[in-house]
Formats: structure tokens, sequence, C-alpha cells
């Protein structure tokens, strides 16, 4: 089959990569030079213990608190839009206990499969992209959060993940890296972690051994349809693109895409920062999630990449100060002995989640185009779950027998 596919993020290029391995002929088209996307800057946490979505019981009430807080981790900018309040709306009727029920065991497994197939990866001598099986920490300061993260816990023991409760005082002999101040935690040995950079410049590379096929620096700005199918795509530069078949693993730009084609989904960017510091002279050994702060610390190799915030912007490109004063700000309330370079704000990255409003990512047909398959919608777990995605697109597309059931992730539930 010829398939082209919109998107080289990390969705995309394994989309591409278990394609290519049945020896399909594959284009992948991307508006950028595919150097630092979303899939780029993110913490490279592998993680089968965040089988939670983000649409949860009590997070509206905390949402509501944190807009009002320039420092906090999350902000919606204000404006009368239609598809933002459908979002909004679904959102809300997907925060309740059924709903998170119904979808845990579904993220679970796709992170799961998924940090297999990362592991996989790994025994292929063409790819070295620093996984390593370091668990995760989530550290907590106060009570009430000690509550929620002991609940997600014992809800993990149940699903068959280890997970494991420390005092402070095991908090710190776990982390050797860094002085640690912290009411406890709880400990997810069998969470991964990688170097997203190297993974990604891995994969271009491999795909392009493949014979796969790149057009890099082209926007599609337009999708005619025909007879349901997907007919031809038209480029930035006047090109015109006739399609057999089409993956479209547009991240948070797949709404605006699939409208042009006459498919609406709900899906909102959810844009979020990044710091990485080369060689710090001290830094945390073990990948954490700082609860309170909503901030995720990984150690990269020798670098330490330290990321949060959820900003649903609509694509704006300004990098509040004060949201990254507040990441920053809570490094020495959990370490207080780190010590970090002053930030330039230049070396900062941003990128953009797509988010959907049940917090489950789009995998599956369009049920009006025969010849499309969706991917897309995984908010800050795209790289979590990439080749778990991939795998299933390469499924979906060829027929075959499922790896998971997907019913949940259709793309025209809304």
């Amino acid at each position: 089959m010829k398939i082209h596919i919109i998107g080289g993020g990390v969705i995309g290029l394994c989309s591409a990569w278990y394609l290519a391995q049945e020896g399909h002929e594959i284009t992948v088209i991307d508006k950028t030079d595919l150097s630092d996307g979303t899939s780029h800057g993110n913490a490279g946490m592998v993680v089968p213990s965040h089988f939670v979505p983000l649409a949860t019981p009590g997070v509206i009430a905390k949402g509501i608190r944190w807009m009002f807080d320039k420092r906090s981790p999350f902000f919606v900018k204000p404006r009368l839009n239609r598809e933002l309040l459908q979002w909004i709306w679904q959102f809300y009727k997907a925060c309740t206990p059924e709903m998170v029920d119904r979808a845990i065991p579904s993220l679970k497994h796709l992170n799961e499969w998924s940090r297999d197939l990362y592991r996989e990866f790994a025994t292929n001598p063409a790819f070295d992209f620093d996984l390593e099986n370091k668990g995760l920490l989530m550290l907590y300061k106060d009570k009430k959060t000690a509550r929620e993260e002991i609940e997600v816990a014992e809800k993990a023991h149940e699903m068959g993940l280890e997970a494991q409760l420390l005092s402070p005082t095991e908090v710190q002999q776990l982390e050797t890296g860094v002085k640690v101040d912290v009411l406890g935690g709880v400990y997810y040995p069998e969470d991964d972690h990688l170097y997203p950079n190297t993974f990604m410049q891995q994969l271009v590379k491999e795909l392009n051994g493949l014979g796969v096929k790149f057009k890099t620096g082209k926007s599609v700005v337009d999708i005619n349809t025909s007879n349901g199918k997907v007919e031809k795509l038209l480029l930035s530069n006047g090109q015109t693109v006739p399609v057999e078949h089409l993956v479209l693993a547009g991240g948070s730009w797949s709404a605006q895409l699939l409208k042009k084609a006459g498919v609406k989904i709900l899906l909102q960017d959810g844009k979020g920062y990044s710091m990485t510091y080369t060689s710090p002279t001290n830094r945390p050994s073990i990948p954490t999630i700082l609860t309170e702060a909503k901030v995720a610390v990984t150690p990269m190799g020798s670098d330490l990449r330290i990321g949060g915030t959820l900003e649903i912007s609509n694509f704006s490109e300004k990098i509040h100060k004060y949201r990254l004063e507040g990441i920053l700000n809570s490094m020495p309330r959990y370490y207080p002995e780190l010590t970090l370079p002053a930030l330039d704000q230049k070396s900062v990255w941003q990128g953009y989640r797509p988010c959907t409003p049940d917090g489950l990512p789009y995998i599956g047909k369009s049920r009006k185009l025969k010849n499309l398959v969706v991917a897309t919608g995984h908010a800050m777990m795209g790289m979590s779950m990439g080749p778990g995605t991939g795998k299933l697109v390469a499924q979906i597309m060829q027929d075959q027998p499922l790896g998971m059931e997907i019913d949940l992730f259709k793309v025209d539930r809304f």
C-alpha cells in the first residue's frame, strides 16, 4: 500500500516504522524540519503508572482555583469559541468516577504495551536513546495530596502494577542524588524513561534507511475528498499529492486538518514548557513528579529536564514568565539543596499537547472516510504511548487483529 502520514511526531513516526516493517510505501509530511516538535522537548517518561485520565472528579474545582494564580500549573485563555465551549462541556461530563474507571484499563494497557515496545527498540543496535528502568517517584508535601496519591497506588495494585508507599526516610534512601524534603511518596518501579530528542533523531535516520520518504517544511493546506475517501492533499508549496491511504497524526493541529476533510473531533492544544540543564553539579537520580506543583523532573543521560504547566491557549507562542517561575520556584520546596543555573528564557522549550475532553486518545478509522486512520489526542502521554499507538495504526491499516481493545478511542465519539 501507498500510505501518507501527516505528522512527524512520535505517533506519526512510530506508525511509519511499523508500516514500513511490513513493506508498505510510506511518505511522512510535516510542516517542520522534524528537529524540535512536541515529541522532542517532553519529559521522556514511559509510565504505565499514569493510567488516570486528565478528566477526573474534583479537577474542575481545582482548575478554577488555579485560573486565579498566575504561577499555577493550569490556565485556559478566556475566549468565546464554540469548539472550546463544546470541549469544556464534554470535559465536565467526563469528570465522573464511572468514566474514570472505564478509561483506566485502556490507558494502562496502551502505556504498558508501549513500554515493552520501547524496550524492544532498545535491543536494536541502531538505537541508543538512554532508555532506563529507574521507575517513577510521585512526591507529595501535604496530607490531602498524600491521600490522593495513596488512592491511586491502591488502584494500581488492583490493576496489577507494583506501587510502593514510601516514608520521607525511604524516599531519601531511594533518591540518592539530592536532599529531598517531602511528607512521603509513591514509587512505581515498572516505569521507564528515555531521552526523547535522541529517540526521534534515530527513528528518522532508520526510517530513511527503510526507504520512507519525507516531505518536511510543508504544511497541508487542504484535504480533498470524494466518494467517501480522501483523494488528495494540497501542500503549502502548491504541490498536489494523490492519496491512496492516509494516517492523520497531526498532534494539536489534527482538529484543524480533519475539519478540511469534513471530519469533526474535539481537541484543544495544551501548551507546556520545559528546561534542560546540561550536566548540573547535582540533580535527582530518579524520574519524579512533584505532585502539588504538577512538575516533571527527569534525569536524561548527564542532563536534567524540568517541565510542566498546561495552558489551553489557542496556540499562543507567548512564553509566560510567571508560569516558568511557578515551575522553577517549586524545585527548592522539594529539593532544598538543588542548585541550578539562572534561567535563560531563550532556552525555554514550549510544545502543544493535543488534549481530548475525556483524556483518551483518538485512534481508529474515520467512519466518514474509509481510507483515513486518525491517531492523535494523547495529551502529555504522546511519548509514553507512541510505539503502542504506531503498532495499532499499522494493524488497523492492514485489517489485522488488534493488540488491544480500542472501542474507547473511537474517532467519532463526540
